[in-house]
């Protein structure tokens, strides 16, 4: 074989290890953290369908331990207390917001 094919061979076998690595990498399944931060948009998306005012607040409280212990990030938190906002006021679409929010965010860090 000439050293022209080996290098053709070799540049192959590299591409076809990067994009495995690649493959497997955005495969991952979420973290338990981000498990957890789903189960509270969940939670709080509950609460605002519902109307219920307690579970609302309970889902604020968490929201805010969740930030303060590193475990929701200040852009995620941020738009999430926007929305509990909308809540509270009764003013926006709370619920739509919430479904977006859910929707560009799966599993939120």
């Amino acid at each position: 074989m000439s050293e022209e094919s080996h290098l053709v061979r070799w540049i192959a076998r590299a591409l076809v290890f990067a994009i495995l690595v690649q493959c497997a990498s955005g495969c991952s399944k979420p973290t338990e953290e981000t498990r957890q931060n789903r189960r509270l948009v969940d939670s709080l998306l509950t609460a605002v369908v519902t109307g219920n005012q307690k579970q609302l607040v309970k889902c604020k409280g968490m929201l805010d331990q969740r930030h303060n212990e590193g475990l929701l990030s200040d852009d995620n938190h941020n738009r999430l207390n926007e929305i509990f906002d909308q809540a509270r006021s009764g003013q926006g679409d709370a619920e739509t917001a919430l479904y977006k929010f859910r929707k560009s965010e799966p599993f939120p860090k």
